[in-house]
């Protein structure tokens, strides 16, 4: 981070935890450029401060927290690498070497990438690199710093796997480097083996540690991490002698090592453990690593035929691992302040704001109410996995979305989207630096868009709308205004309770896009609504992606994207997620559509202009004439400007019924909006082949549907298919017909 005059944040922070009941403690960890900043809690009633709502509705708490904090820069340590700590053990004389691998760089172009490299205590190093125009490079660092090195002297092919090797001869200095594509062609100017003639003359001793992706610097404090390697690494192995030629041939070609037993000082098994960030030794001596900031496991190796796609099936065509210097697990800031959550503090979403006066920045947390307590008769489920996995979207910078805003849009002008390009923080709608799709999140970070002032820059043509976070304060606006008690709970504790969270609850209400959902969510939401629960689904494109969290460490998400609409997709045989082992992607593609659930599942998206909603005939039903009490049957639905685009209630991302997918045959479809200009497009998976019926204008899954359907024991659910609907509640000081509709339903969903 700069100088608070470049620094377009100069205090941010983020908190150990999303979810907390009364008498937990939650820890905020700040950076501030500034000597100190002011800090204390806040309770947010709604986020926009849009003129055409109803403004920043913010109270101040009094707790214990508030005051004045000195303020300390941080930083941030982005990389993936495999760490194996020699200390402790016995200390190994290195007279000669020789490292080899199986490799598959991305870009290799870009700088000098450390493949795996040996560092003693006194600062001295050796290991083998990749160089951006000389491809494999063996170099040798003595505790001065001065390099002796030898390449091959030709640039690797970026994306195609190579078996590289490098020795190093102590008596002779004599140095050979090997780089030798799987998939060779004649005349391949990427293959290569050179020698050349270094000062002779041993090491030292093997007794600081093993690095695997990237280059981690000798020093005090906390490690720093250099020179990262992006792309895959197989079977990396250290021996303690120079190996011929032909023994290099033999491991290229698959010969046991053990064979080479009584050379080995390290040989790496990633197949092993894939579900794990444990990184096992092999060689019988014992130095297991471990994963440093979350590199993708259960990736595809240079020997992968294919023939399985599970890596459970095959681990051995799985023993790869894919590095990105921006990957990020843990940003393990100090904590700045613990605020204790007070046994009678009530539900509600707050923050723990942190001023310098100039700049203020927000960090949102969730309270719930104490597990031995009362609870109201409605429950609304914060969708923080939705949230998170929006986090820090700043996809715009580097993809064609931006193609989408009006002329002249520019990018980026709000503070915290130039925070995230400066930062180069990420969430799954960004891309690595190589351009493959993130497929880890943590909250182990800022999440810059659970923000009151974020804003989805794209929405409203380039001019920016709510979305996720800010835009669900416009129904816990909503709910306080019309005088609802209700309680907050969380996807976490959903993940974590199963139905008993919700069981106490009549009606539980979704936010505005409850996109990405776990098994166990799943299933504690279909048990819920079986045993008579109520649901609000009250947003478009839900319970859509397959999402895991990590079982050993809950502060990280998983996400593989394949077979849907989507900004990037997974790789080829890379569909399963390494945290749980579960088939990644739709949860449409693995039986369960939102249909199934909700009675609508995803359909359509565009950013241009939404439309209003007409009534259908089923809205005539008697049985379920309750929703439309004071609307009249010709009234247009939502037509009249909402915080999200321009006007409209349905629109962004919408839903619709289908039967096939699953909608109950006795589902009653009481509105639909259609009209979507050509900025709409169809969504990929109903598209079998490519031709012009997918915008908006012509498309006849471009619409919003509106559905009720009764589940047993008087359960039911009421889905109003539109991102946008909470987004116009607020219209006309809360007097408007998408406003009578939800309180018609949220009144008669709460009686008995």
């Amino acid at each position: 981070m700069s100088d608070p005059g470049n620094n377009p944040m100069p205090v941010v922070g983020y908190a150990d935890r999303l979810s907390v009941a009364p008498g937990d403690t939650i820890q905020f960890k700040v950076s501030c450029d500034l000597p100190s900043y002011h800090a204390q809690i806040v309770r947010i009633r709604h986020a926009s401060a849009n003129p055409k709502g109803p403004g920043r509705k913010e109270e101040m708490v009094q707790t214990s927290v508030t005051g004045d904090y000195p303020g300390k820069k941080e930083e941030y340590r982005l990389g993936s690498y495999v760490f194996v700590p020699l200390e402790g053990r016995p200390s190994i004389a290195v007279e000669g070497f020789s490292i080899q691998a199986w490799v598959l760089p991305s870009m290799p172009a870009r700088g000098l990438q450390c493949l795996a490299s040996g560092v003693s205590r006194d600062g001295s190093s050796f290991g083998l690199f990749l160089h951006p125009e000389n491809g494999v490079e063996l170099r040798i660092t003595d505790s001065s710093g001065a390099v002796r090195s030898v390449h091959a002297g030709r640039a690797m092919r970026p994306g195609q796997w190579a078996f590289v090797a490098g020795s190093y001869d102590s008596g002779t200095g004599r140095c050979t480097v090997v780089q030798s594509p799987v998939h060779e062609w004649p005349d391949d100017e990427s293959s290569a083996r050179a020698e050349g003639h270094v000062k002779e003359g041993p090491l030292g001793r093997m007794d600081g540690w093993i690095t695997i992706g990237a280059r981690r610097e000798p020093g005090p404090g906390l490690p720093r991490s250099t020179q990262h390697f992006n792309g895959k690494i197989q079977a990396p192995r250290f021996f303690s002698r120079p190996l011929s030629a032909l023994e290099l041939e033999e491991l290229r070609l698959g010969v046991p090592i053990s064979k080479f037993r009584d050379a080995l000082l390290g040989a790496w098994d990633f197949s092993l453990d894939i579900m794990s960030t444990k990184v096992s030794d092999v060689s019988g001596l014992g130095l297991d690593g471990i994963t440093v900031n979350n590199p993708k496991r259960a990736v595809t190796g240079h020997d992968w035929t294919g023939a399985e796609v599970d890596f459970r099936r095959t681990p051995n065509e799985y023993a790869a691992i894919y590095f990105h210097e921006d990957d990020l697990e843990d940003c393990e800031w100090e904590t700045d302040f613990e605020f204790r959550v007070p046994l009678d503090f009530p539900t509600g979403i707050y923050a723990a704001s942190l001023s310098t006066g100039v700049h203020t920045d927000y960090v949102p947390f969730f309270v719930r109410p104490r597990p031995d307590g009362p609870k109201s008769r409605i429950a609304f489920l914060i969708p923080t996995l939705s949230y998170m996995a929006y986090a820090n979207f700043h996809a715009v910078d580097n993809i064609i979305a931006r193609e989408y805003a009006r002329p002249g849009f520019r990018y980026p002008v709000a503070p915290i989207d130039k925070y995230l390009v400066k930062t180069n923080l990420k969430g799954f709608y960004d891309l690595h630096i190589d351009l493959t799709g993130v497929n880890y999140v943590s909250r182990r970070m800022p999440l810059m868009d659970i923000r009151p002032d974020f804003e989805d820059p794209l929405l409203d043509l380039g001019r920016g709308g709510m979305h996720q976070f800010p835009a669900d304060t416009c129904l816990t606006d909503w709910l306080d205004v019309k005088g609802f008690h209700y309680d907050i709970i969380t996807d976490e504790d959903l993940h974590a309770e199963g139905v008993d969270l919700l069981k106490p609850y009549r009606v539980v209400l979704t936010g505005s896009h409850p996109e990405y959902y776990t098994e166990k969510m799943l299933d504690a939401m279909e048990a819920y609504l079986k045993g008579g629960g109520r649901m609000m689904y009250l947003g478009g494109n839900g319970f859509y992606w397959v999402t895991s969290i990590d079982p050993v460490r809950p502060h990280i998400i998983e996400l593989r994207r394949w077979g849907g609409t989507q900004g990037w997709r997974t790789q080829p045989g890379e569909y399963y997620h390494s945290t749980t082992g579960e088939l990644g992607g739709l949860w449409r593609n693995r039986g369960r559509a939102p249909q199934r659930l909700v009675g609508v599942g995803f359909t359509c998206q565009g950013i241009d202009n939404n439309v209003p909603y007409r009534r259908m005939p089923g809205s005539f039903d008697p049985k379920v004439a309750f929703v439309f009490e004071g609307i009249g049957k010709d009234e247009l639905i939502g037509d009249f400007e909402n915080l999200v685009n321009e006007r409209g209630a349905g629109g962004f991302e919408v839903d619709r019924l289908d039967y096939k997918l699953g909608t109950s045959p006795k589902a009653f479809l009481l509105a639909t909006a259609r009209g979507f200009s050509d900025a709409y497009q169809a969504a990929i998976e109903d598209v079998d082949e490519p031709d012009s019926k997918q915008s908006g204008s012509v498309s006849p899954f471009a619409r919003a549907d509106i559905v009720y359907q009764d589940y047993p024991k008087k359960g039911a659910v009421f889905s109003v298919g539109s991102i946008s609907w909470v987004s116009c509640l607020s219209y006309n000081r809360y007097d408007n017909n998408v406003s009578r509709m939800t309180e018609n339903v949220l009144r008669r969903f709460v009686a008995d």
